[in-house]
């Protein structure tokens, strides 16, 4: 279970929590093949099997979490609510930003879609898109900095603000990052690092043309130079 996706739908879209997830009540537990196949089950086993096959009917295609899971990513959304520059910047307004925003377009021949966390405008009136990331123990500037690059969350950046940067749109990209322990650590991915970011990202278009005609025999030497070289 993807527990991003879970404190996502509680801090951005709560009203679809019933929809994508279903919280496993506590003492269900699925019966083992030999209970299944039992030529006499006993009396415990059948209530077993039964209250599973009741269980599985009500998930119905949804997410199954259990109630810490619920509960610990609740404590997390609380921590992001409560942060001075998130509530300072005014990012969970309502009024202000629209939430869970679908993007998609196309690029050097290949159709880019995702989805933005928030988008709207802070307390100044400013363009912002922003992405809240779960940095499982990593927290502060020098951790969520590597994280950051090493996660190429700058290369999203630079894919959901894209349109806007391209038209000359002045817009704000912030990645919240929230660890394990509830610690935020604000990052703006400044209009530099996403063209920079944007560079890294006609390279891998260009390598995935190259992948469509010539498949990947070639070896390390296929992510070099025209002419094969990598450069220092």
């Amino acid at each position: 279970m993807d527990e991003g996706n879970l404190l996502d739908v509680l801090l951005f879209t709560p009203d679809e929590f019933d929809v994508q997830f279903f919280i496993m009540p506590e003492g269900v537990k699925k019966p083992t093949s030999a209970q299944v196949n039992a030529k006499k089950p006993s009396p415990e086993t059948l209530v077993q099997i039964d209250q599973w096959n009741e269980v599985q009917d009500s998930i119905a295609g949804r997410i199954v979490v259990t109630g810490e899971q619920v509960d610990e990513a609740n404590r997390l959304a609380q921590c992001v609510r409560d942060n001075s520059t998130v509530a300072f910047h005014g990012l969970l307004h309502p009024d202000n930003f629209n939430f869970q925003v679908p993007v998609g377009f196309n690029f050097r021949g290949f159709f880019h879609k995702g989805v933005k966390d928030a988008d709207g405008h802070d307390r100044d009136g400013n363009r912002v898109i922003w992405d809240l990331k779960r940095m499982g123990n990593r927290s502060g500037e020098s951790l969520v900095r590597a994280q950051i690059r090493a996660n190429m969350y700058d290369l999203q950046a630079a894919i959901y603000t894209h349109e806007l940067d391209m038209a000359g749109v002045p817009v704000q990209y912030y990645v919240i990052a929230v660890d394990n322990e509830g610690y935020v650590t604000p990052f703006r991915i400044t209009l530099d690092a996403r063209e920079k970011a944007r560079y890294q990202w006609g390279k891998l278009v260009a390598a995935a043309h190259r992948v469509n005609m010539e498949g990947m025999d070639m070896g390390c030497e296929f992510w070099g130079d025209s002419d094969g070289f990598f450069n220092l």
